[in-house]
């Protein structure tokens, strides 16, 4: 292919133009008419110094200024062109090429296929030599009770043996046992032990005590009594303070035909501007309320003492 740089030096020494001439009459220095000549326009700052050189050059020379810029565009572009298949090829080559081959694959599938047989036997291993797990749900170590039996239930592994007092008990899927036990008079020893039914010499022992004290003749349980306040408000609001086992419940006016409940523990005191609106009951039967005959101000205070209420 015809260059720039090729017609440009035949034209000048076809008219036996020597560089230095050429490079006093047109202002352009040897090395850039050099380069010109050449078609080395890499060594230029910039294009438009190559583009301008050139048309001063072609120009002096007498050549068709257009055509020598068209031959300069392209053989620019062909640089171009070839200098990134260069790249592209420079970039294939430095991506390393695996190659995958079947013996290969085969030697790693067996590998991890290795690996995971070795960690699954060593997990095996490891169960096979670690004590079964035991837990104890309930009774409580030093549980006291009245009753004459008490049922014993716990947690433990699946395919685990359980012995209670070296009494078998059956273990369900999920790993939960239970069993009732018949206690004696004062201190009871319960021994639980669980054994691997795959390796009996690991096992887990745990010891628990457990206090019966019957119930003696003539002893009577004594029950708590519960008592419910009942505070109505009727015919017109009133002011009312009602202070529950040292805990003020209500302490504002009430408006009338309002019912308010309250449990009571241990006291109570209730005070009430107008007594003539205020009902109290204490389980339903009506406590009697007086005011008193200075302020009109009615205050009741009521205790339980050995389960009874008693008021004042």
């Amino acid at each position: 292919m015809v260059t720039a740089g090729e017609v440009i030096k035949n034209k000048r020494e076809s008219l036996a133009k020597d560089l230095n001439s050429v490079s006093v009459d047109t202002k352009i220095q040897k090395r850039f008419l050099e380069y010109i000549e050449s078609n080395q326009f890499d060594k230029f700052d910039s294009k438009i110094f190559a583009t301008g050189f050139i048309k001063i050059y072609s120009k002096y020379l007498g050549l068709d200024t257009e055509k020598i810029l068209a031959l300069y565009r392209r053989s620019t572009l062909v640089e171009v062109k070839n200098s990134n298949k260069k790249t592209s090829v420079n970039k294939k080559r430095l991506l390393p090429k695996i190659n995958i081959s079947p013996k290969i694959l085969a030697i790693t599938t067996l590998a991890i296929f290795l690996l995971l047989t070795i960690g699954y036997v060593g997990y095996q291993i490891y169960k096979f030599q670690t004590p079964p797990t035991l837990t104890i749900v309930q009774p409580t170590d030093g549980y006291i009770t009245k009753e004459e039996s008490t049922v014993l239930k716990g947690i433990t592994q699946d395919s685990v043996l359980i012995d209670v007092n070296d009494k078998k008990v059956d273990v369900n899927s999920k790993g939960e046992f239970e069993t009732e036990i018949f206690l004696i008079e004062g201190v009871n020893t319960i021994n639980i032990r669980a054994l691997k039914s795959s390796n009996s010499n690991l096992e887990t022992n745990k010891t628990l005590k457990v206090i019966y004290t019957p119930q003696q003749e003539g002893e009577e349980e004594i029950k708590v009594k519960e008592f419910l306040l009942t505070l109505s408000i009727t015919q017109s609001p009133s002011w009312i303070k009602l202070d529950i086992d040292d805990e003020n419940k209500i302490s504002q006016v009430l408006q009338p035909n309002t019912i308010h409940e309250f449990e009571v523990i241990n006291k109570f005191t209730l005070v009430t501007g107008r007594v003539q609106n205020t009902n109290l009951q204490i389980n339903g039967e009506d406590i009697p309320l007086t005011s008193s005959t200075q302020t009109g101000i009615t205050q009741i205070t009521c205790s339980v003492v050995e389960n009874e209420l008693e008021c004042q």
